[in-house]
């Protein structure tokens, strides 16, 4: 791997690691929790090593499972996909501000993680606690 490409991956685990911190916090404060184990990727960039995160009601019941599948992605710094065990999955891109309006997504206004709202209207929303219990209801059919 070259120090371009080391450099990338490096710079979206990082991002992971960053997001599961907010993450990790708002499922607390959901009264939700976790665990985290590592798996392996492989993808345009290599293979690696990155954290998934599975969430379940304190009762322990499974809601979903957060995948990072990669830094290499169209349109985006990196892709991480929710996966319910019941009703899909949604992906969240990691998107930067870009100055010049460069950007295939409307809402884009600071660097983060964002839900792709609709492909068709083309509607970005950075993540945050809401979005992410949103996004969980979504792909598991649990109401909070």
């Amino acid at each position: 791997m070259d120090i371009e490409n080391k450099t990338k991956l490096q710079l979206y685990l990082k991002r992971v690691e960053q997001l599961y911190i907010s993450i990790q916090q708002w499922l607390t404060e959901a009264n939700l929790s976790f665990e985290s184990n590592s798996v392996e990727i492989t993808e345009k960039l290599g293979t690696y090593q990155v954290t998934q995160l599975s969430i379940k009601t304190t009762t322990g019941k499974w809601l979903a499972f957060i995948k990072p599948n990669g830094a290499s992605v169209i349109g985006g710094e990196g892709l991480i996909e929710i996966e319910g065990l019941l009703a899909g999955k949604e992906y969240l891109l990691y998107m930067r501000n870009s100055k010049k309006g460069a950007s295939l997504y409307k809402g884009i206004n600071q660097d983060g993680w964002y839900w792709i709202e609709d492909s068709r209207r083309n509607r970005a929303h950075l993540l945050d606690k809401s979005l992410l219990l949103d996004i969980i209801t979504l792909v598991s059919d649990y109401e909070f």
